[in-house]
């Protein structure tokens, strides 16, 4: 299963902040806890959205602004991504503040990550103003900037640990579920898309159940099978086979919320030779196995019932 390029997962990171979902989630979290939630590209860290970096963190926000942030923030923010596992990592920046980054993960392909954070932990703020200081006036900071810098560091609110740590867990959460709507956006056609990809994804919809060929697609699509196989990569950034795949898992990921539905039958159900084939397919498109995942949206005592 081939990765996604640099573009198409530019695309699906922008397809995810325009959903009802992201936007209702970001509006509550931003209320409740009082901190920022954005997303960041993978590899060039870039926040996607103009209104999330505002939203950031007022000493952050003047950093950006001021153009200090390169090499200190851009170092800070490595040092937390490569603390990150699948359940995300923490750390501190260099100006003391605790900050986390979520993978957002649509299978096995690394989305974004979802970041909150800049506030002192428990302390942080009596280590001083000194270390920040000096790092600014290497980066060319003149008195009155650092001063102005200075009084919006010393305004960053105090989460105690317990508090943080139950913030991070709400965005793992959510950072689970923004997995899995990536997903389902992959299976999404495209506005103005060409007729015989329109085609072939309704004749995947149609046999899932079915043993599918790039034969029969393309025939169905009318066109060449290498022609086709050209064309529906270019429109869908994944091959037939992914996306044959991606669609049957999908499909079981719905019929799993069915409390009186068995796995096995559900494999079988939706294009499976058998158990072990489907259970490695939905492991590796959605990162869990198949009661796992049921597990984390049903009840303990109907996931052992229905297993």
């Amino acid at each position: 299963m081939k990765s996604l390029g640099a573009p198409s997962i530019r695309r699906l990171a922008e397809a995810l902040q325009a959903t009802p979902l992201y936007q209702q989630y970001q509006q509550a979290f931003r209320k409740a806890t009082g901190l920022s939630m954005m997303l960041r590209l993978p590899d060039t860290d870039e926040i996607l959205a103009a209104n999330e970096r505002a939203e950031q963190n007022e000493f952050c926000q003047a950093m950006l602004g001021g153009g200090f942030n390169h090499e200190a923030c851009t170092a800070s923010r490595s040092s937390v991504k490569m603390r990150c596992g699948p359940d995300g990592g923490s750390g501190e920046c260099f100006a003391h503040m605790s900050v986390s980054a979520l993978p957002v993960m649509a299978g096995e392909n690394l989305i974004a990550y979802l970041w909150t954070g800049q506030v002192f932990p428990p302390g942080a703020r009596e280590t001083g103003f000194a270390s920040v200081e000096k790092m600014l006036r290497r980066a060319g900071a003149g008195t009155e900037e650092i001063e102005r810098l200075r009084l919006l560091w010393e305004t960053t609110p105090e989460v105690s640990t317990e508090r943080y740590e139950s913030i991070v867990t709400l965005l793992r959460v959510f950072a689970r579920q923004l997995g899995d709507s990536a997903a389902a956006i992959l299976l999404q056609a495209a506005p103005q898309e060409p007729d015989a990809i329109r085609r072939a994804r309704l004749y995947v919809r149609d046999h899932l159940g079915d043993r599918i060929t790039l034969e029969e697609v393309a025939q169905h699509a009318g066109l060449s099978q290498h022609h086709f196989s050209r064309l529906f990569r270019q429109a869908t950034g994944l091959t037939l086979t992914d996306y044959i795949n991606r669609s049957r898992i999908e499909s079981a990921r719905q019929m799993l919320l069915k409390a009186d539905a068995r796995v096995s039958e559900i494999a079988f159900e939706v294009g499976y030779q058998s158990l072990s084939q489907f259970n490695r397919s939905f492991l590796r498109i959605t990162g869990r196995s198949p009661v796992v995942y049921r597990r984390q949206i049903l009840r303990p005592e109907i996931v052992r019932r229905a297993s």
